[in-house]
């Protein structure tokens, strides 16, 4: 496990509950995909550019389906997901649906998501603490 986990992972401890679970959840997705910007690309490469572009862009924001989430980032990534945080599939799914658009507008505050991990970590504590 590298330092941005550590840190990650004891900001999420400290969250606790729901929000420090989803924070997990959100984390190891943008992780597992290069960071925030691999992410992205996974659904814009899906056909949601328009749901991204709205993530990014002032004003309301495209929401998503659970099976749309499957069809960016795959059953076997959702599987893995769903088993290390004691969740069903279809819960990793929702959960992302429901959150993905959220996290992703809060951390591009000007419209760009962060490119480092370091970057990633300070928007995203600065996000948390807004929500």
């Amino acid at each position: 496990m590298g330092l941005f986990s550590s840190i990650a992972g004891s900001v999420a401890a400290k969250m606790g509950g729901e929000q420090g679970r989803m924070f997990q959840v959100a984390l190891e997705i943008i992780e597992r995909n290069g960071g925030a910007p691999g992410v992205l690309q996974k659904f814009r490469d899906a056909g949601m550019a328009e749901e991204v572009d709205s993530w990014l862009a002032k004003g309301e924001n495209l929401p998503l389906a659970p099976d749309q989430i499957e069809a960016a980032l795959g059953t076997p990534v959702l599987t893995d997901i769903a088993q290390k945080f004691h969740m069903s599939l279809d819960e990793v799914a929702q959960t992302l649906a429901n959150y993905l658009p959220k996290v992703v507008d809060r951390l591009s505050p000007d419209g760009k998501v962060p490119q480092t991990q370091s970057d990633l970590m300070a928007q995203a504590l600065s996000a948390w603490r807004r929500m």
